[in-house]
């Protein structure tokens, strides 16, 4: 760590498009507001309003071109100052106004949306987050030259696990499926997320729009969004509560400052497949009742992984049964999991593959386990979110529809 520099209360928050990092923010608000913390001592930072503050400026500077006295007014804007203080970014601006004009251009009506889709806006849009990224770099370092302990801050930005390394990262995620319905079915977002036909279209625009900001972060930063190893937590919200998200961050986090194990990955009990019997999981040493009564009691401990592999993309628990459907049946929709082998890993200590044992599940497994998780989620069922999976195994055990 740099010298000079202290280690504060700070949240990198980073998360895929339409994973949920809007309704989580709000939501660590609201928890920690009701941890005792003022709205004094809870610092809130965005690099998309940021984005939205630099881009409203140049378009109410592109509208008010013609108007002297305006102009005057909005140039002395901070975030057009930042740009125009530089001679290499005056020059791109300039150069790229002026095509706008020769192309004739209304600009009198030109829009946010315009400015963010136009090929031409491109070299203006690298300018506008290289500020924005150096200054959460700065802001980091002016954080940490003091202690602040009875102050938080929540960075909400794609980047800040890399520009405020010393911060606690924490990393969302949703399934292209899940995230398309979202897109697709929020109405609250602007103009340029409410155009899809279908949800097709949504999830379609939305995994392009995820895979467009990895390649460029990976081109401009040389960072890769996906690396596991960048972030301390990653939560896959696809079917998690937001409170329960926000209780998983802050419980980890915790657990983060004073140096306790606790397990990085998390996500809901529905989305691990079972490959033994209701009766074994009901049952054992400790009955499905004795650890959901744990569990209610102590809440979900996050050193308490179950272990799963991951075949195919899909995830079959090797160890936790008790655990994963417990969970579910005392209502939590975030559990913490390790990923031992995938696809035809070899299993240790086992001498068999992650494909083998995930070939021994059966559609008996799946319906004899439904009722623990639909007990907190009526709609529930596992053809609804496995609907391929459910289907092979119909088929190959002669299961009519």
């Amino acid at each position: 760590m740099e010298k000079g520099i202290v280690k504060n209360n700070i949240i990198a928050l980073s998360g895929e498009p339409v994973s949920g990092k809007g309704t989580t923010v709000n939501e660590l608000i609201k928890r920690l507001k009701d941890s005792g913390y003022s709205t004094e001592q809870i610092h809130i930072e965005s690099t998309g309003e940021m984005f939205r503050t630099y881009f409203n400026s140049i378009v109410d500077l592109l509208k008010n071109l013609d108007n002297e006295e305006e102009l005057l007014n909005i140039s002395q804007r901070q975030e057009l100052k930042n740009i125009f203080d530089n001679q290499e970014y005056r020059d791109i601006f300039t150069k790229t106004i002026t095509k706008l004009k020769k192309e004739g251009i209304d600009l009198s009506d030109f829009s946010i949306e315009q400015a963010n889709n136009r090929e031409d806006f491109k070299e203006i849009r690298k300018i506008v987050d290289t500020l924005i990224d150096e200054g959460i770099k700065k802001l980091g370092k002016e954080i940490n030259r003091e202690p602040h302990p009875n102050e938080i801050w929540i960075i909400d930005s794609r980047l800040a696990f890399f520009n405020i390394p010393e911060a606690f990262s924490v990393r969302l995620t949703a399934n292209p499926d899940v995230a398309g319905e979202r897109l697709f079915n929020d109405k609250t977002r602007g103009k340029e997320d409410n155009h899809y036909e279908n949800i097709e279209d949504a999830k379609k625009e939305r995994e392009e729009r995820r895979i467009g900001e990895n390649k460029r972060y990976l081109e401009r930063y040389g960072v890769d969004l996906a690396d596991e190893n960048n972030y301390d937590l990653i939560i896959d919200t696809s079917y998690a509560s937001v409170p329960d998200i926000a209780e998983v961050i802050l419980q980890c986090q915790n657990y983060y400052d004073k140096g306790k194990k606790f397990n990085k990955k998390w996500a809901s009990p529905q989305i691990f497949l079972p490959l033994q019997t209701e009766r074994d999981t009901i049952g054992g040493i400790n009955t499905l009742d004795e650890v959901v009564e744990s569990i209610k009691r102590k809440g979900y401990l996050p050193d308490q992984s179950i272990e799963v592999v991951n075949v195919d993309g899909l995830n079959y628990i090797i160890e936790g049964h008790h655990r994963n459907f417990a969970a579910a049946y005392a209502g939590k929709t975030l559990i913490p999991y390790n990923i031992i082998a995938k696809d035809d890993e070899i299993i240790y200590p086992y001498s068999n593959t992650a494909r083998d044992r995930a070939s021994g599940i059966t559609r008996a497994y799946l319906s004899g386990h439904e009722w623990m998780i639909a007990e907190n989620n009526k709609d529930f069922s596992y053809k609804k979110i496995f609907p391929e999976l459910v289907s092979k195994l119909e088929e190959r055990e002669g299961i009519e529809h």
